[in-house]
């Protein structure tokens, strides 16, 4: 088997064993690997090391419960902690602020669907107007603090709507809809002015573009074809891309799934590992997660 199908399998059984005494020399023998060789080429598939990919893990999943109404002290047992102490310490290490707040501000925002304080990237529903869509995106733009030029973006929005004029996506949404969710990830991600304006026009292939906001599509579409980005900024625009189109998966032909699912954790899950976002990584393995398990 090939390193990058047992990396994927690996976490795969991570996911589905987060309760459990896991160690580098229990995942090792599950691989049939030693320990050093497994840490070494799982952190290189994986993009982290098999323990801290663990660590994320079961506090994500502890976040989780603790929102919904679980006991601190339980999540962080059932998660391997022994202490509240020693959890709340992590989790603060890890999302910059106590799990206290899990119960104190419960939602953040209707959309999320459940996730809290900023735990998941920014989600929008279906269906709804590109108008709407972009308000939104202009919105998080002014929350965040990002430095953005108003009419820039909306002749950019302009033109990008004409260029995808009529066209429709699976689920039968206005296109233009889907290249806004990408501008929406990108801003709540905290992405610059640049990166957010290149996600907005990234499938207008035609538009006649200059300056930093090319230097960001090109390397964008250097990535599609090579699976390499010179610009961590393009690189953040294909992210943002396949997050949203495996949001929406389930209006693609379902025989595609699986292998759309194992690209992400194997290409694009390690890829969000190098840019630390752990919203990102964790959405786009549970998305894919869904389809590899059945």
């Amino acid at each position: 088997m090939k390193h990058g199908e047992w990396a994927v399998l690996c976490t795969l059984y991570i996911n589905e064993h987060l309760k459990e005494d896991l160690s580098v020399e229990a995942l090792s023998a599950w691989a049939g690997y030693s320990p050093w060789y497994f840490s070494r080429c799982f952190k290189e598939k994986v993009g982290v090391s098999p323990m801290e990919y663990l660590k994320q893990r079961r506090l994500l999943a502890a976040a989780g419960e603790i929102a919904k109404g679980s006991r601190i002290l339980d999540a962080a047992l059932d998660y391997g902690w022994e202490t509240h102490g020693g959890f709340a310490k992590a989790f603060i290490s890890q999302f910059g602020y106590s799990p206290v707040f899990l119960r104190a501000f419960p939602i953040r925002d209707v959309s999320l669907k459940g996730e809290t304080m900023g735990l998941s990237i920014k989600q929008t529903e279906l269906n709804q107007e590109p108008e709407e869509l972009f308000a939104m995106l202009l919105n998080i733009l002014k929350e965040n603090g990002t430095e953005y030029e108003a009419e820039k973006l909306r002749n950019l929005y302009a033109k990008a709507s004409e260029y995808h004029h009529n066209q429709k996506r699976y689920s039968g949404e206005e296109y233009i809809t889907h290249p806004i969710n990408v501008s929406i990830i990108l801003a709540d991600m905290g992405a610059d002015f640049e990166t957010v304006c290149a996600g907005l026009i990234h499938d207008a292939v035609d538009l006649e573009i200059e300056g930093r906001i090319k230097e960001i599509l090109d390397s964008y579409k250097e990535f599609k074809i090579t699976g390499k980005c010179t610009d961590d900024n393009g690189a953040l625009v294909a992210l943002a891309d396949r997050l949203h189109n495996m949001r929406t998966i389930e209006f693609v032909d379902p025989s595609t799934w699986k292998k759309r699912a194992e690209e992400t954790v194997r290409i694009f899950s390690p890829l969000a590992a190098k840019y630390a976002d752990l919203r990102l990584r964790a959405e786009l393995d549970d998305l894919s997660f869904k389809h590899l398990s059945s």
